[in-house]
């Protein structure tokens, strides 16, 4: 666009990094509360990102040997892509609030490097004004009420960010060079979302990024941290984790919907990558016992 149609329009481009982050967005996949009891046993490695606030004392997250012990009342986030344990300590059962939301956008390299653990979130007068509005109403409000489904988006966001206040210095200077990097391959990530049914040739997304296919491939990995390929078999796989924890469609629907070539090939890959079968998932999520 040219100084003269900017001064007409009033359109002023974005810096690199600003337009870079402008890819980048918060879903809230479902929130929920419900007691947990002896069955919160869990191994796997969760597609999503999980926000736990739990009421009293006695759970407990492991993972490679770390263990954390979630005290009432406060915020805790795990990270997609953390292979973890899951288990109750010296009580029969906790109420536990949580939500399950996604980013995306950001490069998954580049998460896993800031967040390799669990985090506590501290207890700000932004993060507890945020998480008092969002617990005042009961869940079963939720689906109906506007102002209580943009509370629980508020308060992720708000949890999210203060996870990335505590990254290491490391981290922030993965974070700080990802930013510094040309906005050139964020048509193909828009691109790739857009049709998951059926993944783009690496020569489609090349074409999308005005790039030929070694510099695109060269480009989206130093951007992304994986290949295309890799990138959208991830995202693939998180949406079917959302439909399976949502929906009734028949796992050869999924299948089909998602691009893997049958059952077979979808549920051993969602095994490989979520620890868990995608029956087996969708069960867990149907055991919602509530008082």
């Amino acid at each position: 666009m040219s100084k003269s149609d900017m001064a007409i329009t009033g359109y002023v481009p974005l810096p690199d990094a600003d337009a870079l982050l402008g890819t980048v967005r918060i879903d809230v996949v479902f929130r929920d509360g419900k007691w947990i009891d002896e069955s919160w046993q869990y191994e796997l490695c969760s597609p999503f990102w999980r926000l736990y606030v739990n009421r009293g004392n006695g759970a407990i997250v492991e993972l490679d040997g770390y263990c954390m012990s979630l005290k009432a009342g406060v915020v805790y986030l795990l990270p997609a892509g953390l292979r973890f344990q899951t288990r109750l300590e010296n009580v029969s059962r906790v109420w536990q609030d949580y939500v399950h939301f996604d980013v995306v956008g950001f490069p998954p390299a580049l998460l896993r490097r800031l967040f390799p653990l669990p985090v506590r979130i501290p207890m700000t007068k932004v993060v507890k004004a945020s998480l008092d509005a969002w617990l005042e109403q009961p869940v079963d409000n939720e689906a109906s009420d506007l102002a209580q489904r943009l509370r629980t988006l508020a308060l992720v966001y708000t949890a999210f960010a203060g996870a990335c206040s505590l990254a290491t210095e490391e981290g922030r200077a993965a974070w700080a060079a990802w930013l510094a990097l040309p906005r050139v391959v964020a048509p193909a990530l828009r691109k790739i979302e857009e049709t998951l049914e059926s993944a783009p040739t690496n020569l489609d997304l090349a074409r999308e990024c005005g790039l030929g296919v070694r510099q695109f491939l060269r480009r989206f990995h130093t951007a992304v941290g994986l290949s295309p390929g890799q990138y959208a078999l991830e995202r693939r796989v998180a949406l079917a984790a959302e439909t399976l924890a949502r929906g009734d469609e028949s796992m050869e629907v999924i299948a089909a919907r998602l691009g893997f070539a049958d059952r077979f090939h979808f549920s051993k890959t969602f095994k490989s990558r979520v620890g868990v079968a995608p029956a087996a998932y969708r069960n867990m999520h149907r055991a919602k016992p509530k008082e």
